[in-house]
């Protein structure tokens, strides 16, 4: 957005804000003026009352031409590449490739008459097109497939052949057109005026200008803008530029309209194109479009007032100039982005619905809302740091003055992020006749959908990590687990637990899912008597399960993070997720799932409180028994090549290892209920290890191996890789028969193949922890 106030500081930038006085930055009105688009496009308006500026506008609006069909182009050729590419990844949606161009290349690109040339000619000027200005409004530091050619994001509607704010940036660079407005307003201070396409020429026009305006018109350097600003391709630098222009258009109105005139010129020109809207479904698209453009100019208006105040803070001395990035990531840029992203917007609005193009402004925008990618992580560190010191701000001249408004302020990028789809999807359902209007929104929403998830994801991982870190303290005894090799914690609920057996009683349990595991734990709470004992609790409030939902944020889980009340957890079951079979959703909010190991199988039934809970876990289930099997068939390939079995469950017994979830120790969920009891081979094998730990040499292990009910013993370094175990149990047992299989048992008895040198690091960790020399393991033919 743009602020008006006296001289040229019509900008937040300026050192004297016309706003701060208000009581609220956070209420302060925002209207169509106050945006980059009206500024520029009622610029405009103004010079070109000024005779002599007219072939500068003319050249500038061809250049500008010029570089909307580069963009045009380039964006179309990306699209055309994700098409034939076929790429599709998880978090990205699939239908941006799919979606054909629109009314075909004719109506992607339009068609200029300057576009086989980069050398203009008009009304007797001579101009060359701004192509070897760099563009450094890209947040990829260079990546030419993401630069900005002009001022608004995406391809312009069919109907446009440019935006204001582009023009006015090429009229600017071509250096004598400043230098006509000075003499305009100060004709007795007089500057050359020179048209040429020389570069130095117009830069030193400019640099007449500024020197110009410094001595005639009081400017401070501060109020002024520098040559290097006119060729920026931030908007930032760019309001400078215009608020030292606009100062001059206001200091003759005899020569210049007012401000005032050229509004009433351009809504009469608005009035007439409503008329033409004459249905009830475009009155209906128009209404939504118009909410859109205000809400957009809302937010653009609220990230200039939280720049400032960073950068009050910053002037200050309140923050370190490395603290600044951590506190405001990318604002700035966020900021340069969100003004395209509105000119884009307020020219959308002024086409019609079949000549819209914001499936193509969202495609272009996409890798810029990445933006906000360390802003949605880093957001509630940065309201307890502020919040922390805001008591040190006790200047009244601080755009935002308490900590109520900063916290809205910080939580607006996520709130505005996430409010997109809703209004995409209310412009798609007002328009559903239109397919071409269709085709395009239904590609915006898709995108916005995608971004949503992505800063919600982001938000996610950011609480999971405190949840994980008060997990490990909260857990009485986690039986030689290492949390840190679960993978990522993705959700976690309290939910009721039941296995097919129509007898068995739910039970509750507080349930963790991490990318390779999951975890099953009771609560444990103390009595009276300070002994211990377990037992559920079904009233208590369970933590969130962290909803994919795009509208809201995860607070019930944030407050659960921060409490200081929570019981201690008993660790109860566990089942990998290699092991799963089947993934099912059922009436009444369950979630059916069956799992099968080397030694046993099951289904066990979790019941959540609504459907979109169970409906994520559903989801992100399947989504990492996809993954297994993906790597599992890409495993089981490799080492066999043409003898692959195309059975799941052969492939899934290849890969029983503990290892492969990293995970010295583990439970199935069927060990909630009473074990197994233990068989004579085992029982006999454990009392022949201890005869045999006391003799064990320094840096050895003892493993006892059992084979057809028969026991025998070998000696291995604790060094030796998993290749020189086998071969010496190979060896040991040569004359016994062929030996394919080796499988030790941990201490909640699965048995765990010892295929690799993880599987056997595992299973030394396993010893290790429990202070044991003795490895019992079984071999199979």
């Amino acid at each position: 957005m743009v602020h008006h106030s006296h001289k040229s500081n019509i900008s937040l930038q300026g050192p004297s804000r016309s706003h701060t006085a208000l009581p609220s930055a956070m209420n302060s009105a925002v209207n169509a003026e106050d945006s980059l688009y009206h500024v520029c496009d009622l610029t405009r308006r103004r010079l070109g009352h000024l005779p002599q500026l007219q072939p500068y506008l003319n050249l500038a609006y061809s250049s500008s031409e010029l570089l909307s069909e580069r963009q045009s182009l380039f964006l179309s050729q990306k699209q055309q590449q994700h098409k034939t590419s076929g790429h599709h990844s998880v978090n990205s949606v699939s239908s941006i490739d799919n979606t054909p161009s629109h009314a075909g290349t004719t109506s992607t690109l339009r068609s200029s008459a300057i576009s086989g040339s980069s050398l203009n000619s008009l009304d007797g000027v001579t101009y060359t097109t701004s192509n070897s200005i760099p563009n450094n409004g890209s947040p990829t530091n260079g990546n030419s497939e993401e630069a900005l050619l002009t001022y608004s994001m995406g391809i312009l509607p069919i109907s446009m052949d440019c935006d204001p704010v582009t023009q006015l940036s090429q009229l600017f660079q071509q250096g004598s057109p400043l230098c006509i407005v000075f003499n305009a307003v100060k004709p007795q201070y007089k500057l050359p005026i020179v048209s040429s396409d020389d570069l130095k020429i117009c830069k030193k026009s400019i640099y007449d200008f500024i020197l110009g305006c410094k001595e005639h018109f009081a400017f401070t350097d501060e109020e002024l803008f520098t040559i290097s600003d006119v060729f920026s391709n931030t908007t930032g630098h760019l309001i400078k530029v215009l608020d030292v222009v606009k100062t001059l258009l206001d200091s003759a109105p005899e020569i210049f309209p007012s401000l005032e005139s050229v509004i009433k010129e351009r809504d009469h020109e608005e009035e007439e194109l409503k008329l033409k809207r004459s249905t009830s479904s475009s009155n209906e698209y128009f209404k939504i479009m118009r909410e859109f453009v205000q809400t957009e100019r809302k937010y653009v208006h609220d990230l200039e007032i939280l720049d400032e105040y960073k950068q009050q803070l910053l002037d200050n001395n309140m923050i370190t100039s490395e603290e600044l990035y951590m506190l405001f990531p990318n604002l700035s840029e966020a900021l340069d982005f969100q003004r395209r992203f509105l000119v884009s917007i307020e020219i959308n609005i002024l086409a019609d619905p079949s000549r819209q193009r914001l499936g193509a402004l969202f495609m272009h925008s996409k890798p810029y809302f990445k933006l906000y990618e360390p802003w949605s992580i880093n957001q509630n560190a940065t309201i307890d740091f502020l919040t922390a010191n805001l008591e040190k701000i006790n200047d009244v001249s601080f755009v935002i003055a308490n900590k109520l408004e900063l916290q809205s302020f910080l939580y607006k990028p996520v709130q505005r992020l996430c409010r997109y789809p809703l209004l995409l999807k209310e412009l798609l359902n007002a328009c559903r006749a239109q397919s071409n209007s269709v085709k395009e929104l239904e590609m915006a929403l898709d995108i916005a959908k995608s971004i949503a998830r992505s800063i919600n994801e982001n938000q996610r991982r950011t609480e999971n990590h405190e949840v994980v870190k008060k997990l490990y303290n909260r857990v009485v005894n986690w039986k030689g687990y290492k949390i840190s090799k679960f993978g990522e914690l993705l959700y976690f609920d309290k939910v009721q637990i039941s296995t097919s057996n129509t007898s068995e009683v739910e039970r509750e349990f507080n349930v963790y899912l991490f990318e390779k595991i999951i975890i099953l734990f009771s609560e444990i709470f103390q009595k009276k008597s300070n002994s211990l004992s377990l037992k559920t609790k079904k009233h208590l409030n369970t933590a969130s399960s962290l909803s994919l939902s795009t509208t809201h944020t995860n607070s019930s889980q944030t407050g659960s993070i921060h409490s200081v009340t929570e019981p201690k957890l008993d660790l109860r079951g566990r089942i990998m997720i290699i092991n799963l079979n089947s993934v099912n959703p059922q009436s009444t909010h369950s979630l059916s799932i069956t799992w099968e190991s080397p030694k046993e199988q099951g289904n066990f039934i979790l019941k959540f409180k609504n459907e979109e809970i169970r409906d994520n876990w559903s989801s992100c289930l399947k989504a990492l028994v996809r993954r297994v099997r993906s790597e599992s068939f890409r495993s089981t390939r490799s080492s066999n090549g043409s003898n692959f079995s195309s059975s799941p469950n052969k492939a899934r017994h290849t890969h029983n290892s503990i290892s492969n979830i990293s995970s010295p120790k583990s439970k199935h969920i069927s060990d909630v209920l009473p074990k197994h009891r233990s068989s004579q081979l085992e029982n006999d094998s454990r009392v022949i290890s201890e005869t045999y730990k006391n003799s064990i040499p320094e840096g050895f292990l003892l493993i006892r191996i059992a084979y057809n009910a028969d026991f025998y013993s070998i000696l291995i370094d604790i060094n030796s890789s998993i290749d020189h175990l086998l071969q010496n149990i190979k060896r040991k047992l040569n004359h016994a028969g062929a030996v394919t299989k080796v499988k030790y048992q941990d201490e909640d008895g699965d048995y765990i193949m010892l295929e690799s040198d993880e599987d056997w690091n595992v299973a030394k960790d396993m010893l290790k922890e429990n202070n044991e020399l003795v490895l019992n393991v079984w071999a199979y033919s």
